[in-house]
């Protein structure tokens, strides 16, 4: 009887209820603050807070619980609409806390004050992250919308526009697709090669370390301007290094497919003529940026090898070679894929280089990618549902292709050395 007793009254993961649907709730009032919800959905969260706190007092009930119910319940009469508000709720739920605490187990207070250290980062994450894209999602649905004026349901209007009669859509997210066939495959294979030089005992190996990671750490909007210059038709240094004064690389839409092919008598046009030179231009850019960072986690990997495989490769006569194609590259698996899947999302998302270095997306929108068109349908043409349309659309085609990669890349990978 008392085993039986003490089940009907337990708490269980009520009390961390109870304190997530506060926080959640004083979320739910910010959003409604800030028109991104209707005002009923704060009503609507306070009914279920004060409902799940009262079965939880019902279930297991002491005197001792009416002050925290009383300051939860000040927090909630007065809406979250103030500080004030937001801290007596909160203080509620601790005090409701403390009056529980007795009853509660080990495993059940270890819960609660994980979930309260968990809470600020998961509150911040809702905030900057879910929420907006929540909303991006229902704004994907209106038609023009633009934060001024009014909107009207629309449906999947802009998905069929944009799917089926926007050309630009589909150049931009070529663009972007030679952008990721490029950079991801060719700087991890370049990274590779500088973090295998870098591995070795050579002198001075802490400042080659620190030159090739200074251009990772360098603002890429400051990267880009100074690259800019390097490509100036008439001042750029790559001119002036090659001897071809007036070359202008970020003007040049001609594809380099179609230009190397160009002498043999045959002529590609469209997606198959391949990115344009100022495109492979701002890939190079990128490719430098980039590659500090990719050589720094490659060295990683590299240095958790068992140094015993390449001595015993050696006495086996393997030549360096070899040592690289069967041990150094099987055993990178892990670091190569982890950077693969880094590359692919990132790659989809490039933005600050072609903003900075080519404003209008090239001469024919040549090297016009994905999140400029994107940027350019907000807020330039501040049609915010056609933007949350195109990005709904990249997060979906990033999504299916990562789990693509995933599915095909990590049966190949060697977790275990």
């Amino acid at each position: 009887m008392l085993r039986g007793s003490a089940l009907k009254n337990s708490l269980g993961h009520r009390p961390t209820l109870v304190l997530g649907l506060a926080v959640l709730l004083a979320l739910v009032r910010l959003a409604v603050a800030l028109e991104l919800l209707p005002p009923g959905a704060y009503g609507m969260g306070a009914i279920l807070l004060f409902g799940v706190t009262l079965e939880a007092m019902l279930r297991s009930f002491r005197p001792a619980l009416l002050p925290g119910l009383g300051l939860l319940l000040a927090g909630l009469g007065l809406g979250y609409s103030t500080a004030p508000a937001v801290l007596l709720a909160l203080l509620g739920v601790g005090a409701l806390y403390w009056a529980w605490a007795p009853r509660m187990s080990e495993r059940e207070q270890a819960s609660f004050w994980g979930w309260v250290l968990v809470w600020p980062a998961v509150g911040l994450l809702l905030v900057w992250q879910i929420i907006p894209s929540l909303y991006a999602l229902w704004l994907s649905f209106l038609d023009r919308f633009n934060f001024i004026g009014q909107s009207r349901f629309a449906g999947l209007l802009n998905y069929e526009i944009l799917l089926t009669r926007d050309p630009l859509f589909w150049k931009a997210m070529g663009n972007t697709f030679w952008f990721v066939i490029f950079t991801v495959p060719l700087g991890i294979l370049l990274a590779t090669l500088v973090a295998i030089l870098l591995n070795e005992r050579v002198r001075l190996l802490g400042f080659f370390r620190t030159l090739y990671f200074l251009p990772y750490i360098t603002a890429l909007t400051a990267a880009a301007a100074v690259w800019d210059w390097i490509y100036h038709p008439e001042f750029g240094f790559l001119n002036w290094v090659l001897g071809t004064p007036g070359l202008d690389w970020l003007s040049t839409p001609q594809g380099i497919f179609a230009l190397a092919l160009a002498p043999l008598g045959l002529e590609l046009k469209g997606f198959w003529a391949g990115p344009s030179v100022a495109f492979v231009a701002i890939m190079v850019m990128s490719l430098w940026h980039l590659l500090g960072y990719q050589v720094v986690v490659i060295l990683a990997g590299l240095q958790n090898i068992p140094k015993e495989y390449y001595e015993a490769a050696q006495l086996d006569g393997a030549s360096w070679w070899q040592q690289q194609r069967y041990i150094t590259w099987p055993l990178l698996s892990p670091t190569t894929f982890f950077l693969s899947t880094l590359g692919l999302i990132g790659g989809f998302q490039v933005f600050t280089q072609v903003l900075i270095m080519t404003p209008t997306g090239g001469v024919l929108q040549d090297t016009l990618t994905i999140t400029l068109y994107l940027y350019n349908k907000g807020f330039r043409d501040s049609d915010f549902s056609y933007a949350s349309a195109i990005a709904v659309v990249v997060f979906a085609v990033i999504l299916v292709l990562t789990l693509v990669q995933q599915r095909v890349l990590e049966r190949k990978v060697t977790y275990e050395a």
